[in-house]
């Protein structure tokens, strides 16, 4: 413990005591009321009289009474002491201190203060800092292996991609690259790129890099299937390189224009013995990190970004797990300039609200790469049966929007997941090959992820199915094995800025859960579609091939769908540049703060 700690344990032990008033204590009542020795008990006195937080008058021999004067008020100790937790990223462990050892008024006095922390700061020295609160540490940052939105998201503000897609113009547009063109065949590319882009650690950009980058995944992740799908990669000059593909590829530009194929420094080798690459990264975006901790990150401008000096300083994110809780409460008004993300907003009373569907849906997948009752259509169409899907959105509530047939919003088929009533579904179970086994149903940590298990195994227990529900880590649920334990998986998929890409990348990637529970005859589906929709050079009737697709797997029940989400961020109109990407997030390099918006 700290001193300070020690100090408001003896504060406690004598509540009425004031500061300045004479106490009579013996040494040894001093170290039972901090619970240790003599002799620390000794060194502790001497320390807190050096830090004026004690006077101390010795009296004379073992067992006479001595005599003790607070001098530190205790309310503004632990306010200096939460304060500078907060400051140093731990606002759950600041709030739980305050309520660990103050009154309601107090405490009510440092959530104002630590709210008030939040939002765009304009600092004394003319930084504009944007602060806000997420639930949890984002430390897998190395763009090769993103798996979750939130680090998709921030890959995006750290790294750069040889091409990037205007979703407004439908278009490609130059990113690290300035030109590129293909052959009639589509199978080699050449990419003309900037010069004078440089790495945060002030490195050179150079066509090594993107060599190195493209043979990293394909070393470090052989069944990456783009990269697989490499044949070679030649560095014509410094500034060019030609890329040559096994197989024709008309969206090649969209797959490299992912956030897992962002170019990283060829000199990694050398760096990573210094660094932790996973949570310090290193880009040429237009923030770096500065720190990222299991209770901060931070991110700050890169003054010499290509593209244009982000005009936002410094972004920083303060890890406060509990936050949705304190945002949500009746008496809680955030400050000007506060920047919330979807389940920390209160749709019906925050006035500056960005909001929209979601691309993408949450669902279930059957494993049926194995023998087992799932093989049988008549208990996977029970299960579809027994899950109302608008009962599960209307009880659970949060970020979930309404049911899906699919994983786009805007074409969901109304009469797909009302359920057929338990009574109905049940004669579908007693009619099929399931005799009472014990389902496994997988998902990932996740709190959405996890009200949703509870409520359908809730559902199909009422139908008589025995279920056991397990929650890994995002990464051990991405691994084969376990992947190949489950009989039902819950996850969902955003559709990223290009949902052609998103949704090919799904079908194809090895570690995916629906490719790795499907069956042998409807993987060659799968498979041939997906090919026959990389092959196409029109990007309509590519969607076309693929949505194809979905109703095939949908109605051959090999996954059922579940529910779309609200994208949702609460912004205050003082901060301009705002814009929703595809991942439901802001990009912090175009906000800037108007300071007298009329």
């Amino acid at each position: 413990m700290e001193l300070e700690d020690y100090y408001l344990q003896l504060r406690q032990c004598y509540p009425v005591q004031t500061e300045g008033q004479p106490l009579t204590i013996t040494l040894d009542e001093f170290a039972s009321a901090l619970d240790c020795t003599r002799r620390n008990a000794q060194l502790l006195i001497q320390k807190m009289i050096e830090r004026s937080y004690v006077e101390w008058s010795s009296g004379r021999g073992r067992g006479n009474r001595s005599t003790l004067v607070f001098l530190q008020n205790k309310e503004e100790l632990l306010l200096r002491k939460a304060k500078r937790l907060a400051e140093q990223g731990e606002p759950g462990a600041a709030l739980e201190f305050v309520r660990k050892h103050s009154d309601d008024s107090l405490n009510a006095e440092f959530h104002g203060w630590l709210i008030s922390q939040f939002g765009l700061q304009r600092r004394t020295d003319e930084l504009d800092v944007l602060r806000f609160p997420f639930y949890r540490p984002i430390p897998d940052l190395d763009p090769m292996n993103v798996i979750r939105r939130t680090e998709a998201h921030m890959v995006r503000q750290i790294f750069d991609t040889l091409v990037e897609y205007d979703a407004a113009g439908r278009a490609h547009k130059p990113g690290l690259a300035h030109h590129w063109e293909h052959d009639e065949t589509r199978t080699h590319w050449t990419f003309y790129l900037r010069k004078g882009v440089f790495f945060h650690h002030g490195k050179r950009m150079t066509a090594e890099d993107v060599k190195f980058t493209f043979e990293r995944i394909k070393k470090e992740k052989p069944d990456d299937w783009l990269t697989a799908n490499m044949a070679d990669i030649e560095v014509l000059g410094t500034s060019s390189l030609r890329i040559r593909l096994r197989e024709s590829n008309g969206l090649f530009l969209n797959f490299i224009s992912q956030e897992r194929f962002s170019i990283v420094p060829s000199d990694l080798g050398r760096l990573v013995p210094r660094i932790d690459y996973e949570r310090m990264p290193i880009g040429t975006g237009p923030f770096r990190i500065a720190e990222n901790t299991a209770t901060k990150l931070v991110l700050e401008a890169n003054d010499s970004y290509y593209g244009g000096r982000p005009f936002l300083d410094r972004v920083e994110i303060w890890v406060w797990p509990d936050y949705r809780e304190t945002a949500l409460r009746e008496d809680y008004s955030p400050k000007e300039a506060q920047v919330l993300y979807f389940e920390a907003v209160d749709r019906s009373k925050s006035g500056n609200v960005l909001n929209r569907a979601e691309a993408g849906s949450s669902y279930l997948t059957f494993n049926l790469s194995r023998p087992g009752p799932l093989q049988d259509v008549r208990v996977r169409s029970a299960i579809h049966g027994a899950l109302d899907r608008q009962e599960m959105v209307r009880e659970l509530g949060g970020r979930r929007l309404k049911p899906s047939s699919g994983f786009d919003p805007g074409r969901d088929e109304e009469a797909y997941g009302t359920g057929v009533g338990l009574r109905q579904a049940r004669e579908l179970l007693e009619h099929s090959e399931y005799k009472g086994e014990t389902l496994k149903l997988y998902t990932y940590d996740y709190s959405a992820n996890k009200e949703d298990a509870g409520w359908i195994r809730s559902r199909l227990e009422r139908l008589g199915v025995r279920m056991e529900t397990t929650v890994l880590p995002i990464r051990e649920l991405s691994q084969a094995a376990e992947i190949s334990r489950a009989d039902l998986i819950l996850s969902g998929e955003v559709l990223g800025v290009e949902p052609a890409v998103t949704l090919i990348d799904m079908y194809r990637s090895s570690p995916g859960y629906i490719r790795n529970h499907l069956d042998p005859a409807n993987l060659a589906k799968v498979d041939a579609a997906v090919s026959e929709a990389l092959s196409e050079g029109d990007p309509n009737r590519c969607m076309d091939i693929l949505r194809d697709l979905e109703a095939e797997l949908r109605d051959a029940l090999q996954l059922l769908f579940l529910y779309h989400s609200h994208q949702t961020v609460s912004v205050d109109p003082a901060l301009n540049g705002i814009a929703l990407n595809a991942w439901g997030k802001i990009d912090y390099k175009d906000i800037w703060l108007k300071d007298n918006p009329i």
